[in-house]
């Protein structure tokens, strides 16, 4: 049998039990290097991070301040579907009508035999010069002599709308491609930045905004806008005054009369009309075209291989679908087809399908890719007929970038005969 010892261990056994465990001394030294070394980390990733947003935000800044920026939509044509936004009946270069009040310069009788002709025109001009603009491109570099924003180009312009919120300017350049910035004096001397809504490299025609937070009160009232015509039913020797710096002058006042109205203006996928005047232009000037009730009738800007030293001008009521999606930033979009309507005299006397004769087919436009070629004859577009290039141009618009869709053409085959072909075209922007 074991006994057992039921006394307790003595202490002295396990001479262990009376070490005592400490805390290892804090190392100076080591919290130091430490310190140091999530400092320098710190400064590198910041640093990393700065070059970074300097790199991707003048990309990114302007389509975060659109989205961000909640402005009321610009309207200046009625909310109608592509399909039936232009009457094709008989005429096809009758735009859409807006229903406007017409300013309050317009000339009555009394006027006409109270006052001369001069002053007659400076009381037409006088609301629509206040509505003259300059528009100043600037670089995002400064220049090292005086430390000023380098200089990309100066044009002229026009407010054509003033709602609640903005002034919306147009301008025509060519000069304006590689600017940061852009700065609006107004006809009164007030200076204010502008954002640019959207520029139409087919046309050469830029939109800026700016909104009344960036101006005084004084500018807000003083400045009005230049209306736009809503019809474009300009004929032979009606009256027009020219504005701006038609003769290559700032703030250039001319008078005569429409001479022509059978011009054309071609581009990619549109034709707008021209109106051809009687007065001495500028090669290098601009403005727009009054009628003598003070509406915008003309936009003027030179055409190139133009000989003729006579002011020419876009008819601004055909301008207005154009104008409304570029102050709202819409896409342009874009095929490459250059264009002429064929008329229902033509269609009838040559024996020819209705639609739009192909001109010329830009090279490496989505119209070359899809097979498109010269002298074929549009005639339906995402599966709505086209008897014009105004409803080819309206259609076009309604469309969505990068979308595919069904364009449908006649084209002569060897017999001499129209064949109707299918294509399928890529909708890019211009």
């Amino acid at each position: 049998m074991v006994k057992r010892n039921d006394k307790e261990p003595s202490s002295e056994n396990y001479p262990f039990i009376k070490e005592t465990i400490k805390e290892r001394p804090a190392d100076r030294k080591m919290l130091l290097h430490k310190f140091l070394t999530a400092a320098v980390c710190g400064v590198i990733f910041g640093g990393c991070a700065a070059g970074t947003a300097a790199l991707i935000l003048p990309e990114v800044a302007p389509s975060l301040r659109k989205h961000s920026e909640q402005y009321t939509d610009v309207t200046l044509v009625p909310s109608v579907t592509a399909a039936s936004c232009v009457d094709e009946a008989e005429d096809e270069n009758t735009s859409t009508a807006l229903a406007n009040t017409k300013p309050s310069t317009e000339i009555d009788a009394e006027d006409e035999k109270s006052g001369t002709w001069a002053e007659q025109v400076r009381k037409v001009s006088e609301t629509p010069r206040r509505a003259l603009v300059r528009i100043a491109a600037l670089g995002t570099d400064s220049d090292l002599l005086d430390d000023s924003f380098l200089k990309y180009g100066e044009e002229e312009g026009f407010v054509f709308l003033k709602n609640t919120e903005a002034f919306y300017i147009m301008t025509y350049s060519d000069r304006m491609n590689d600017a940061g910035n852009f700065q609006v004096t107004f006809s009164n001397g007030d200076m204010a930045d502008a954002q640019l809504c959207k520029k139409d490299v087919r046309t050469g025609f830029y939109v800026f905004r700016v909104p009344f937070t960036e101006l005084n009160d004084s500018t807000k009232d003083e400045i009005s806008e230049a209306v736009l015509a809503t019809e474009d039913n300009m004929e032979q020797m009606d009256d027009v005054i020219a504005i701006g710096s038609p003769t290559g002058d700032y703030d250039s006042l001319v008078s005569g009369m429409v001479t022509s109205v059978t011009g054309s203006m071609k581009i990619a996928d549109e034709e707008y009309g021209m109106l051809t005047t009687n007065m001495v232009g500028s090669e290098d000037g601009g403005g727009i075209l009054l009628n003598m009730s003070g509406e915008v009738v003309g936009i003027i800007c030179s055409q190139e291989n133009e000989n003729s030293s006579v002011i020419r001008a876009v008819e601004a009521a055909q301008l207005r679908p154009l104008l409304e999606g570029m102050a709202n930033g819409e896409d342009i979009c874009y095929i490459g087809i250059q264009g002429t309507t064929i008329s229902k005299y033509q269609s009838e006397n040559l024996d020819i399908p209705r639609g739009v004769y192909v001109d010329a087919v830009e090279e490496d436009s989505p119209a070359m890719t899809a097979g498109v070629q010269n002298a074929d004859i549009v005639h339906a577009l995402n599966g709505k007929e086209i008897s014009s290039m105004n409803r080819y141009s309206a259609i076009l618009q309604s469309l969505v970038k990068g979308s595919r869709v069904k364009l449908e053409v006649y084209r002569k085959n060897p017999y001499g005969t129209y064949v109707n072909v299918e294509l399928n075209v890529l909708i890019k922007e211009k």
